[in-house]
């Protein structure tokens, strides 16, 4: 009895790894981040920001969206893998449902802010 060691966290699930939990909270943080970008963007609008200014807050959405995006698809193969895996189904399915919202939100914020950055540029 006295050889015998108990360790308390040794069963733990896959699905509450501090790895998977932290990829889920910064693809939320990053998909914040892209809609509090478009609100920038629409108010510098009617606050006369700089072209250059507005230009920037563009070019960040789109680097943020496609990093987001890849980020999701990612985590979206991971959470299909712990669906068929693990007990916990319908946790997971709700993480897909949000992984692929945020993805195509960010698609669709990527297309978006390239088309505009695009069409604001003018003609050289």
């Amino acid at each position: 009895m006295a050889n015998k060691i108990d360790f308390k966290y040794s069963k733990k699930l896959l699905s509450n790894t501090l790895t998977y939990k932290f990829s889920m909270t910064l693809n939320f943080a990053i998909t914040v981040f892209c809609v509090i970008l478009i609100a920038l963007y629409i108010i510098g609008n009617y606050q006369n920001f700089q072209d250059e200014n507005q230009q920037w807050i563009l070019s960040v959405l789109s680097f943020a969206a496609i990093f987001n995006s890849l980020f999701s698809v990612l985590l979206m193969v991971e959470t299909t893998i712990k669906i068929f895996t693990e007990k916990h189904k319908i946790k997971n399915l709700i993480n897909l449902v949000m992984l692929i919202a945020s993805g195509i939100f960010c698609i669709f914020c990527t297309g978006t802010s390239n088309i505009i950055g695009y069409l604001s540029g003018g003609i050289k």
